[in-house]
């Protein structure tokens, strides 16, 4: 993780504007605050963005896109998917750019979007520049535009496991398909949704039913079967968790009400 860190400082140090792609859905649990302080530390400029907003009510959005100004930071709300509000993300780094042209780093969790935003920032046609020294493996900086620079580094926010299951699930450190056993994170992630959006199993699967039955009542709707009739408990978490990436499974979180610029900071 160390490695990792030196890697993201000296990614930072190469752009001028760092872009940080937080899940709509969600934005304080795929917050990166360690990100935000080195942006501070260095010099550099910080763009929230909120991506898969298609999947948030607007007033909701606003609400975020109120806090985080409150912080002192600037920040858009998008769905690079679904190119909304994207023109609005080109307006934002072009009023931030110290000079032209500029260079954008994008930097988030996995699963928040990052690959749809720098392939919607590099646009169709891109012109490939030279490799830098120390460079890992994937990195490459194009010229999306002739004003715009853009340093796509993949994968380079590594996390380790939270110990919050639902957390875990969200950071996209879950991979549905491989993880030994689906079921406590599955339970987890229902809590956490339902919390939120107690409608949820009921838009996404027509159940309503409580937390501990969930599994159970989703797998016998969704036909989720074993052998004799019974319930595939372990594909129908796996299907849950599917659903809470696909945005089928869905809920909001709200920005807390108790906050202050200084957070940002500190």
């Amino acid at each position: 993780m160390r490695e990792n860190w030196r890697l993201v400082r000296r990614v930072i140090e190469d752009g001028e504007i760092v872009l940080e792609v937080l899940d709509a859905r969600d934005p304080l649990a795929t917050r990166n605050e360690e990100v935000e302080k080195s942006v501070d530390r260095l010099g550099k400029r910080l763009l929230v963005v909120l991506n898969k907003a298609d999947l948030v009510e607007r007033g909701i959005l606003e609400a975020w896109r109120a806090y985080f100004v409150n912080l002192g930071r600037d920040v858009v709300y998008i769905s690079a998917k679904h190119r909304l509000g994207t023109r609005k993300l080109i307006t934002a780094i072009r009023s931030l750019a110290p000079r032209i042209p500029t260079t954008v780093v994008v930097v988030g969790y996995p699963n928040v979007g990052k690959s749809t935003i720098i392939n919607y920032l590099k646009g169709r046609y891109v012109a490939p520049t030279s490799p830098k020294p120390g460079w890992t493996k994937g990195e490459q900086l194009v010229r999306a535009k002739s004003w715009l620079l853009v340093l796509d580094t993949p994968g380079i926010v590594k996390t380790a496991y939270t110990g919050d299951l639902a957390l875990d699930v969200i950071r996209g450190l879950v991979d549905p398909g491989t993880v030994d056993d689906p079921v406590p994170y599955a339970y987890a992630l229902l809590k956490r949704v339902l919390a939120y959006n107690p409608d949820a199993l009921r838009e996404a699967y027509g159940i309503d039913c409580d937390v501990e039955h969930a599994l159970e009542e989703i797998g016998r709707a969704k036909r989720r079967l074993l052998k004799g009739g019974r319930i595939n408990i372990d594909e129908t978490a796996r299907m849950v968790l599917k659903d809470w990436i696909t945005g089928k499974l869905k809920y909001a979180a709200r920005p807390p009400e108790n906050h202050d610029a200084s957070e940002a900071r500190n």
